[in-house]
Parts: structure tokens; sequence; C-alpha cells
């Protein structure tokens, strides 16, 4: 089990890495120190290898990481605001190794703040061993500032706790809101969705755990399963542990039993039919040795009962899901009778202002439902709330979509001012020569 948190520093940062890599709670007390138990059948194993101090660093020098983090703002020009972040991951007393908790403090990070500047240090000068990490405000690759909203909260808890299920550790009990922004927030975009389908496809033709890892790696996939728990993931992508984001049917035993019952295969009888009658159907039937050859290939099953299913490519998949989002917008467009950006910041202030009345009278009515005493009373409020919430979410629909073609108009609009400026200056050159 591993409790996290996290927060901002807004002053300071030289003095944060510094409390966090100090010696004294960092340093690796058994360095050097011979276990003759655990050395039994062990002859090659070298101590000198074991890291001295529990300090490592993502895409930035271990030895000076505050040098490069200012240099990072520095070349992008975001020294203001939020410096840094200051977060910890604590486990359960006597259930983890600093060993073990420096792994997958380094793990976690790498999963969350891929793209970030990061210290890991392992501290152990309390009852519970416990990680810090400080994260660099600003992208090191984009140089975009880290949003630590709500979304990002819960993917947080997500890695850590799947990590815990990964390496045999207890977790902490679901809690319904974290759970509930993780599905809406951070699964529900495409790579999610097209892993999910393409696991879904390779589990309905598998009857292996083996075939179907096998199978997954074929379409480009990276697999592989710890105490228990599948994790998938493509490179540069997020690491999926299936059953943490898709639910209980992709646990192991879950799937190794289904991938089991698809083995229970339902021949159907053969027809009673001479040969020539089955092959009379055909448009070019065959006869005599060759047409005999032919009926015995189709009985030992040499002859494929279905086509195999076809797969695009990951990278046209999509762009054919963005194609689809496109053709939804322009449908959106059309039916509402936007034609001019006028119309378009009108509908999404009239939107805007229809949505906020709608949650204003949601959340009168669940205060109604928890004053109600009578179950009756109480199911007739919560019908006016689904209703009420069917509504809600055709506005957010409406809502993103207003955003997104915003977006998406502003910036073909600057590639053409940009494009116009670029001819421009090649007209005054060509004249300047």
């Amino acid at each position: 089990m591993a409790t996290t948190s996290i927060w901002p520093i807004k002053n300071n940062l030289k003095q944060s890495i510094n409390y966090i890599i100090n010696p004294e709670k960092t340093l690796n007390k058994d360095y050097g120190k011979v276990d003759y138990a655990f050395l039994e059948g062990k002859k090659d194993y070298n101590f000198k290898e074991e890291k001295v101090c529990y300090v490592s660093t993502l895409n930035c020098n271990e030895r000076d990481p505050y040098f490069d983090m200012e240099f990072t703002k520095d070349y992008f020009e975001k020294k203001d605001g939020v410096l840094a972040y200051h977060g910890y991951q604590s486990f359960k007393e006597g259930e983890i190794t600093p060993d073990i908790a420096h792994e997958i403090g380094v793990k976690f990070v790498s999963e969350m703040f891929k793209d970030y500047e990061v210290v890991v240090a392992t501290h152990q000068n309390t009852n519970h061993i416990h990680n810090h990490f400080i994260i660099n405000s600003v992208s090191c690759k984009d140089g975009k500032k880290y949003n630590n909203n709500r979304t990002n909260l819960a993917k947080l808890r997500n890695i850590s706790d799947s990590l815990c299920s990964e390496y045999g550790l207890s977790v902490l009990e679901e809690d319904v809101g974290y759970k509930s922004t993780y599905n809406h927030k951070v699964i529900n975009n495409d790579y999610y969705k097209t892993l999910k389908e393409d696991l879904d496809n390779v589990i309905s033709y598998s009857v292996t755990l083996r075939q179907l890892f096998e199978r997954m790696r074929s379409l480009g996939y990276k697999v592989y399963s710890r105490n228990n728990v599948i994790t998938i993931y493509r490179d540069g992508e997020d690491k999926v542990r299936i059953e943490n984001v898709f639910g209980e049917e992709y646990s192991k035993d879950r799937l190794t039993e289904r991938l089991y019952l698809s083995k229970q295969i339902v021949f159907k009888p053969m027809p009673q039919k001479s040969i020539f009658e089955e092959y009379s159907k055909t448009n070019k039937p065959h006869k005599c040795i060759y047409g005999l050859y032919l009926y015995y290939c189709y009985l030992l099953g040499v002859f494929p009962k279905k086509h195999p299913k076809q797969y695009l490519p990951y990278t046209i998949r999509k762009e054919v899901y963005k194609l689809e989002q496109f053709s939804q917008q322009v449908r959106f467009m059309h039916e509402k009778n936007i034609v001019t950006k006028e119309d378009l910041d009108d509908f999404a202030k009239n939107n805007s202002y229809e949505l906020s009345e709608l949650k204003g009278e949601r959340e009168n009515l669940w205060k109604r439902y928890h004053r109600a005493k009578a179950e009756d009373k109480q199911t007739q409020i919560l019908a006016e709330i689904n209703d009420i919430q069917s509504k809600i979410k055709e506005l957010r629909k409406y809502d993103k979509y207003c955003k997104e073609i915003t977006k998406r108009a502003e910036g073909i609009q600057n590639k053409l001012n940009n494009f116009d400026k670029d001819i421009q200056k090649e007209k005054d050159n060509s004249r300047s020569l």
C-alpha cells in the first residue's frame, strides 16, 4: 500500500532538492555488508554493485539536477510562477525494502513524468520507507508547464497503485471519485480505446495466454506479466496494467478462464450428402480424383473456414479516429447552422450558460434527494436527476466541439499568417537581389 501526494514549490528550489537528497536519509546502511544467508547459491554476487545512496534522476544530471532544471526554465523563458512540484510516496510499515521502494519510485516517475526533469530519493529515517520526488514545472521536451489538476492526480494515484500490485504490495481501497475521474479523463482517449479494441479482438481468437501475448506483440505492443499483473503498452505511450484499467474481466485468472472456455469449439454435424452434391453448389464444381482431394482437404481443415481479421496499423487507426472527430464536428456545425466565427462564439456562450443552469438545478435536486425520507420521493428525484444528466452530457459534448473547432481554426489562421509573411520575405529578398 502506498499513499501519494504532491504540492507546488514556489520558492527556493535548490533547498528542496538538497532536503530530499540528504545522505543521512538516503544512505544505504547495508552497503558492503555480507549477508551469508542471502549469498547461499549466489557465489558471483558483488555487493559493490549495490547503490550507495538511494538517489536517482530522470532527464537530468544526478550530480547537479538544479542546474539542468534552471537551464530548462531559461531556455523556454518560463521562470515565473510555480518552480517545481514536491511529491511523496509512502509505503506500509514492514512491507517493503529500500531497494524495492527506490526501484518502484524510479519506475513511477518514468511513467508519470517522462517529459520532465525529476529527482527521486528514498528515505529510511522513519518507520515508513518513503520516496520523495522533485519535478521541474517546465517540460524539458516541449517547454509546457505541468498541470497539477484533478486528472493528473487521478493518473498519479493509478500508476502508484498499479506498481504496488505489480510488486505484490497491498493497494489502497478504491476511491470512487478518483476512479471516476481516471475513467472519464485519462483512459477516454484514442490510445486506450485502440489498445482495448486490439486486446478484445485477439482474445476472441486465442486459446492460451502465451498465444495472446505473442499476437499482441505482433501488433506492435510490448507485453509482460509480473505477480499476475499483465502490462501492455507501446513505446513512448502509457503502460497499461489491463486489470487495473479495464476491470476484473482482464485479470490473469479471468483471462485464463475465458481463453480455456474458447477451446470448447462446437462442430456442426457433417451433412448427409454425396461428394458430388456438396461440390455441385460451386460455380465450377470439381469432380473425380481432384474433387475428392479437395473434399478431404476440407474435412481436415486445410482450408480456413473464415478469413482472419485484418488490422490497420496503429498510426492509421489513430488518424481514422481523428477523421471521425472532424466528421462529428462538421455535422454539429451543419445541424446548428454555424457558418461564421460569430455564430460559433454565440452558440458557445449560450451553451455555456445553459450548462451552468442545469448544473445548478442538478445540485439542488441532489440536496432535495438527501433531505427526502420517503423512498418513492427519492426515486422520483433520481429520475429527474437522470433526465438532467443526459442533457448535461449533450451540452458538454457541444462545449468540447466549440473549443476544439476554435482552437483548430486559430491554428490554421496562424499558419496562414506565417505563410503570408514567408511569401512577403521571399519577395523582398528577390527585389533586393
